[in-house]
């Protein structure tokens, strides 16, 4: 039951942009900081099954949805399930506060927007080298 409560608050978040707020935030959105991406990539190596496995990594812009001040970005990466198998490339919205991540919400449909602005991310991918 938490789990679903937490779904529907991040579904919310995002979700109550209407296509123009949508399109605003994707136009004024901004490179992740540095602090931001050295923070999902923490927080994947617990997140993940075999978080050194990451392949194919990118990053979209920060969005800020300016009704609830949550900033929120996209991740897509291909890793290994706990089965050992790759999974493909799938994506996860994580909404952050600067550089505290506050939640995620895979497949996240706001991650499936052709507007988004995407660049590689390679520090995730740089897990494999630890």
């Amino acid at each position: 039951m938490k789990k679903f409560t937490f779904v529907l608050a991040a579904l919310s978040l995002v979700g109550c942009q209407s296509s123009a707020d949508m399109r605003k935030s994707i136009e004024q959105s901004t490179a992740p900081s540095e602090a931001l991406k050295a923070a999902i990539v923490h927080d994947a190596r617990d997140y993940l099954a075999d978080p050194y496995s990451v392949r194919d990594a990118e990053i979209s812009n920060v969005q800020r949805n300016p009704k609830t001040g949550i900033e929120w970005v996209c991740v897509k990466a291909n890793a290994k399930n706990a089965m050992g198998g790759y999974t493909g490339r799938q994506t996860i919205e994580i909404d952050a506060r600067g550089s505290v991540l506050v939640g995620n919400l895979p497949n996240s449909p706001a991650c499936s927007n052709p507007l988004l602005k995407w660049q590689p991310f390679g520090e995730l991918e740089a897990l494999k080298n630890l």
